[in-house]
Parts: C-alpha cells; structure tokens; sequence
C-alpha cells in the first residue's frame, strides 16, 4: 500500500517505518523537516505549512495525488474533521480514521465525557470549569475541552488554587473543563476494527513513563481493562481505528476512562511488532487470545542527539 501520514515528527512513525517499509510504501508530512527521525530517508518527507494555514489541505491533496496515495493516516486532533470533508469525493485515497460523528463527539472532551456517561461507561466526574466548584474534593484535572496530547493540563489541590485558574481561564477566554482524580495506574488502549471482523482487537498498553507522549510502557492485557475497551468498541462500532486512555485505581480496582483520541494513536507504532499490520487486516488471521504471548513486551523511547 502507498501510505502518508501527517504529523510527520510523531515520536511512533520512525517505528512504523522501520517494521513496515518492507510491506508498504511511506511517505510522512511536517511543518518542520527537523522534528522527523532521521532514520526516515529525505525522499520520503514532505515539508507542509501549519495546519491553521489555509493552504495546509491543498498540499496534501497534492500530496496524495502525487505519490498515488492510497491510505491517509491524519495525526492532528485538528485537521480530523477537515480531513472528511476534503476526501470525500477522492474515491482512490482512504483516510485512516472513524466516521466524522464519532470523531466530532471525542474531539470534545466535555462531550465525550457526557455521551459516555449516558451509555454507562465508567467515566471521572467531569464539569465545564465554571461549575467546578461542585466537585468538592481534591486533587482535581484541568485541562482544555479542546485540544490534544497533554497541553495545557494542570492539577489543582485546593479551593483557593481552583478559583485562581477560573478566574485566569475566564480573563484569558479559555474553554476548559475540570475532571476528579483518580489516583491509579494509566493505561492507553488501542482498539482496531473492520468492518469484517469478527471482534475488535484490544491492544492495552500500561503507562509507566509519560512526560506528555507516553515515553515507556508495556503491553498489559487486563481482562478487566480489555472487557470495558470491547464494550465500548461494540457501542461505537467504528471502523478503523482508535484509542482510549484510561485509569484502573489501585483501591478499588473501578476503571475510569478519561479521554478517547480518534485517530491513530503514536503508541500504535506496538501493533506491528505483536504481528498487526494495520494497512492490511486479514480478518480472519486475528484472534484476541493469540496475543497473550506479548504479554510484558515494552515499549520505550530514548532521546537521541543527531546533528547534521
């Protein structure tokens, strides 16, 4: 398959590259050259303006039309939604991504939390920030309703510090939501479906080390957590694939899911050392049990200096 990915520098595509260039051919767009690895020959980058740059869409339609690209994989919260509107009519490229409903009800972490809740789903008490004072007990998570990775979070532990943040949000004009904390271990789950198959795949990866992407973690297939993610996959049914970030408390072991991001995930770079292409699903090649034995497999990300 001939396959570009946007969001080009994300710390998961030199991974993809690496396991799966010899089964597809891959092309990766940026803003900035430099923030790709280097690992990714030049003649496979291209060099894009911002995605708040009108032109943004224009370039990787040309892109696309160029190198015959057969599957697109957006990787910016705010390029998802555009994305549907700019392909829909070219039938010989496919986005990589669920339906634009599900992408516009998750891209609201407010509205997601909410639409989640009303299906039952275990979800951490979440307000729009000018009604946080109703969650009364600390410590408590701010973050943008809009917006994407970890920016722009904050943790507050009194009153006194959560009056100051509304008053600062308010004067700055920002749109923020305030979740409760609960205090256990972080997972991000990847949840990959055709329309033909027979189950979702549920891919749990533990949290071990995160300082705004995940740098460390180990594939954990808690059948608790893998459980929750399949109902929540067959609620939704999406095609494609996305991911669900999530955490199971060490008191109880009660399972709040807080964020769901619907594209592919830079964690998702796991899939194919576990034996996932996913480009190209046999349906009936995968079946959730024969993963097991990837049970503790990690997955770890160093800084390396290139100069050049």
């Amino acid at each position: 398959m001939r396959i570009l990915f946007t969001a080009g520098g994300s710390p998961g595509n030199e991974a993809i590259y690496r396991k799966l260039t010899p089964l597809h051919n891959f092309w990766f767009a940026d803003s900035d050259l430099d923030r790709m690895s280097s690992v990714i020959p030049d003649e496979r980058k291209f060099l894009v303006p911002l995605v708040s740059d009108k032109n943004y869409y224009k370039k990787i339609l040309a892109i696309c039309i160029e190198k015959e690209i057969q599957i697109l994989v957006p990787g910016i919260d705010e390029e998802l939604l555009e994305m549907h509107k700019v392909f829909a009519l070219i039938k010989k490229t496919s986005l990589f991504l669920p339906s634009q409903l599900f992408i516009k009800n998750m891209l609201d972490k407010y509205s997601s939390m909410n639409t989640l809740d009303k299906f039952n789903f275990p979800v951490p008490r979440t307000m729009r920030l000018h009604n946080a004072n109703e969650l009364d007990q600390y410590p408590l998570i701010l973050k943008p309703r809009f917006g994407r990775g970890s920016r722009g979070i904050q943790v507050v532990t009194t009153a006194k510090e959560l009056e100051l943040f509304v008053e600062l949000k308010k004067i700055n004009n920002e749109d923020y939501i305030c979740q409760s904390f609960k205090k256990g271990e972080e997972y991000t789950v990847q949840i990959l479906n055709h329309k033909n198959m027979r189950e979702p795949i549920i891919v749990p990866l533990k949290v071990l080390l995160k300082k705004g992407v995940t740098l460390t973690a180990e594939i954990d297939f808690d059948k608790d957590i893998i459980d929750l993610c399949l109902e929540v996959a067959k609620k939704f049914k999406e095609n494609k694939i996305f991911n669900i970030q999530l955490i199971k408390c060490k008191d109880d072991n009660s399972i709040n899911i807080f964020e769901i991001n619907p594209r592919f995930s830079t964690t998702t770079c796991i899939l194919p050392y576990i034996g996932i292409d996913p480009f190209k699903l046999d349906v009936n090649q995968y079946q959730q049990s024969d993963l097991r034995i990837y049970q503790g497999l990690k997955l770890n990300r160093n800084f390396t200096n290139d100069v050049r």
